[in-house]
């Protein structure tokens, strides 16, 4: 039993240690478009809910790191006012390759605009999580789910702001 052990430890010492790495995302980049559910909230404030679109670019950096680049626009209500938001996101994200699907985390900074007269800045930033699943249809094509979830700070207080979104990319090789 325990020279069973350790063949199977040897064997997996050895499968790990002369593994070709997988490709994902490696001197590719892509152009992105994703819409999905978006939603900022507070204590202090009314929880607005609604729809966000977003467009941006991803640059793969090594076979595992990636920095991506979006602009959006969110359109969030409550009960009695609707927002219309602007939102400018730049994250580093780090993807674990399985075949065709590649789950990936990261972090990010957001600047969200403020159209309210109750806020003293026009710029909200913000700082957020991301969680996603890519599938790879093909070199060409990738079909993602991108769950943020992070603060901004507005006036002195935080806000809580998540959003879930489908994205689509076409990806490119570098030239």
């Amino acid at each position: 039993m325990a020279r069973d052990r350790k063949r199977f430890g040897s064997s997996l010492a050895i499968v790990l240690l002369w593994a070709g790495s997988a490709r994902a995302y490696d001197e590719q980049w892509s152009l992105d478009a994703a819409a999905g559910y978006a939603l900022i909230a507070s204590d202090d404030w009314p929880t607005r809910q609604g729809a966000g679109v977003d467009v941006g670019a991803t640059l793969g950096v090594s076979d595992s790191v990636m920095l991506r680049g979006t602009l959006g626009y969110a359109y969030l209500a409550d009960s009695d006012r609707h927002e219309h938001l602007g939102r400018l996101r730049a994250e580093g994200l780090y993807a674990l390759d399985v075949l065709e699907l590649v789950p990936f985390f990261g972090v990010g900074v957001t600047l969200t605009t403020a159209p309210l007269p109750e806020d003293e800045r026009v710029i909200r930033p913000g700082v957020h999580l991301v969680l996603g699943l890519d599938y790879l249809a093909s070199r060409t094509w990738t079909a993602g789910l991108d769950v943020r979830s992070g603060v901004l700070f507005v006036s002195g207080s935080l806000r809580s702001a998540t959003d879930v979104s489908l994205r689509v990319s076409r990806m490119f090789e570098f030239f």
